[in-house]
């Protein structure tokens, strides 16, 4: 690292990593600096924005010495938009850095030694995402709809996402065309007024049905029926349009309740021989097909006999759990979210299987009441991972084998390492799979089994 002398807020540093968010990191004067747009191996120049004690964030000015595997992104708008940040890095250096990723986790934040497996990479890098939330935003010229620029709350407008499947990134500028014509205020965040806040878009993958739905800030919205009911007259595969009530001036992007505008307010998804009704707010994985290559590592690990028990925790609308049934398994499912709780029971009705059970409440308080009758233990837990008392709760009634599913490293590495703990539980294998390519997000699966036998 340099600083320029005639620019003393202009440094060049030499990138060696990235940022769980995509920015490269650097070293300046034991301080690390952040560069979005610079990539590992890069020796770039860098104009200061902003920082504290011991981080300085920059901007990349000047590229002295680029990444072989840099390259043109494919959208025009990869430089602005906050929706993906490894655009301009190559699809296979963008898979082996999150296998790395995940194998620096659990080196150096669970003290871990074993070796990961090679990552799966995503066949489809491009046009995947089966759902869209976009904000809207008034601009200098008028009507914006798009993603945040990152860092900020400002609106990058855009009528193609081509990260997007592709059945809904045709519909976003008739969308925004139709919104714009109605004359309803986008919300405003400083202000607090304005009334749309998000247009929403799902699909599902295998099925082609759309579900579509606005975020408003409060109900009052004058011929939003007459056009819901014009959106599913124009265009057949939408299945539902529904309205999303978020009044809180919070970062929260939907609200606890929704109002059916037109049609139904879920889609049907064929996923992993299972049918799923899927809603406006429920989680489900954005890439259809790299999810569904988790069933069969599932299947192989978990090798549920009849008269077993599978006990799902985090199980949302059972998407995970319901493909591994067989006659004879019988499912306990925990949510905290009590609308997928009914969805997942719609989900096992749909799909003709009486021997799943869902039940409401928090994981931390309920998985224990199951625990002793579990014979394989399944977890999918947000980003934050697990607790410590979750964590110590599992070791000691340790079910044969578990599998963890974890959308971030750091709070696998660290759940493993409580899990293995004590000796009760062993891990066998970590495998990366790349779930959100064009992302810095890595997803990883861990298979670990008693030590009892």
């Amino acid at each position: 690292m340099t600083h320029s002398p005639d620019h003393p807020n202009l440094l060049d540093v030499e990138i060696r990593d990235l940022s769980h968010e995509g920015d490269g990191i650097g070293q300046s004067e034991g301080r690390i600096v952040f560069v979005g747009g610079a990539l590992p191996g890069e020796r770039v120049e860098t104009r200061l924005v902003g920082g504290s004690r011991g981080m300085l964030r920059g901007e990349l000015r000047t590229l002295h010495q680029a990444s072989p595997e840099r390259r043109q992104p494919p959208c025009i708008l990869a430089a602005d938009c906050g929706g993906c940040s490894l655009q301009h890095w190559s699809d296979p250096a963008q898979a082996q850095w999150k296998e790395q990723k995940v194998q620096q986790s659990l080196n150096r934040l669970g003290g871990i030694s074993l070796e990961v497996e090679p990552i799966l990479a995503a066949e489809a890098v491009l046009g995947y995402r089966n759902r869209a939330i976009i904000p809207i935003q008034w601009g200098p010229n008028g009507f914006k709809a798009g993603f945040y620029r990152r860092h900020s709350h400002d609106v990058v407008n855009m009528n193609h996402c081509l990260v997007l499947d592709p059945r809904l990134d045709e519909l976003i500028a008739p969308l925004k065309e139709d919104l714009e014509a109605t004359g309803w205020a986008p919300y405003n965040e400083e202000s607090r007024t304005g009334v749309l806040r998000h247009l929403v878009l799902r699909i599902g993958a295998n099925s082609g049905e759309i579900l579509l739905g606005l975020v408003v800030r409060d109900a009052s919205l004058d011929e939003a029926t007459v056009l819901a009911e014009e959106w599913m007259e124009r265009w057949p595969q939408v299945v539902g349009v529904v309205l999303n009530h978020q009044p809180k001036p919070t970062n929260t992007l939907l609200g606890p309740h929704n109002q059916l505008l037109a049609g139904r307010p879920w889609l049907l998804e064929r996923f992993a021989d299972r049918t799923f009704q899927i809603g406006l707010d429920t989680f489900f994985q954005v890439h259809t097909a790299q999810a569904e290559r988790l069933i069969p590592l599932l299947r192989q690990h978990l090798a549920l006999q009849p008269g077993q028990v599978l006990l799902d925790g985090f199980c949302g609308i059972g998407t995970l759990s319901l493909p591994l049934l067989s006659p004879g398994v019988r499912l306990i499912g925990i949510e905290q979210q009590a609308s997928s709780v009914e969805r997942a029971r719609d989900n096992a009705r749909l799909n003709g299987l009486e021997q799943a059970e869902f039940v409401a409440g928090g994981v931390d308080q309920r998985l224990g009441e199951w625990l002793p009758m579990a014979d394989a233990l399944l977890l999918d837990p947000p980003r934050k991972g697990l607790s410590e008392s979750l964590c110590t709760a599992i070791a000691s009634e340790a079910p044969a084998r578990v599998a963890y599913v974890s959308c971030n490293p750091a709070t696998l590495a660290r759940d493993l390492q409580r899990l293995t703990a004590t000796g009760q539980l062993k891990l066998e294998s970590v495998q990366p799979l790349d779930f959100f390519p064009q992302t810095s997000h890595c997803e990883a699966l861990a298979l670990l089994v008693s030590s009892a036998g």
